[in-house]
């Protein structure tokens, strides 16, 4: 009876591949983009249907918040369920340094963080740069380049960031400039954040620890937001 002679590092070596494979993808979650890493640039879908569907799009009241994770220029890490393990809702507020809206509603972050900041942890998503003066407004119904009024006044300017490390540098220059006391996260190059939360650029989402949404605003809206939080938190 002949015998067959299978050398060990044909067994082994498969499960070494296995192994590193493993160890990369975790790598690559655990480590930010790089900054070099192009960004995707597209339109929201929010603007149809006159502005309509910037209700429909994103997580609504009720449903479960698929875990993620995001980076804050420094390189700190956030991922949500890791978050919510601490026992205090979140809410998540996208913005950009050329968003009006979100410049005018910061003030109404930091009123927020004071008031209910060690019951409620607050967080600020840096997306897609909502009146870049080089390209189109993401929001554009036409696509066409829109500086609003306020930016004018205000001498409010920056370019679409086409790489995360453009965008980390607007990021910081925003948290700088406005003194904001909140952390600033950054979506990723692929916009993944902006893309499942509503492609607003100034929406507010309110989670409960056990993950469900509690409260959704397409628009941050002080009065609305503030008594879903002390709703949630009391």
């Amino acid at each position: 009876m002949r015998s067959w002679f299978v050398p060990v590092w044909l067994c082994v070596f498969p499960v070494l591949i296995s192994v590193s494979g493993v160890a990369n993808n975790i790598a690559a979650v655990l480590t930010p983009p790089k900054d070099s890493e192009k960004l995707a640039l597209p339109f929201s879908q929010g603007m149809l249907d006159n502005n309509k569907r910037f209700e429909t799009l994103g997580y609504q009241k009720g449903q479960k918040v698929a875990d993620f994770t995001l980076y804050g220029a420094d390189g700190s890490r956030f991922v949500l369920s890791e978050a919510l393990k601490k026992g205090k809702p979140i809410m998540l507020v996208s913005g950009s340094y050329t968003c009006d809206i979100a410049r005018y509603n910061l003030p109404n972050i930091q009123k927020l963080k004071t008031q209910y900041g060690d019951k409620l942890a607050i967080y600020l998503v840096y997306t897609r740069e909502a009146h870049p003066s080089d390209a189109p407004s993401p929001y554009s119904p036409r696509q066409e380049i829109w500086i609003p009024r306020l930016n004018l006044k205000d001498q409010v300017k920056a370019n679409q960031p086409k790489t995360y490390g453009e965008r980390k540098a607007l990021a910081v220059k925003w948290q700088e400039q406005y003194k904001i006391q909140v952390p600033v996260l950054l979506d990723t190059p692929d916009n993944k954040f902006w893309l499942n939360f509503g492609q607003a650029p100034n929406f507010a989402y309110l989670i409960e620890p056990q993950g469900k949404v509690s409260f959704k605003q397409s628009w941050l809206k002080l009065e609305g937001l503030e008594n879903a939080i002390a709703d949630l938190i009391k």
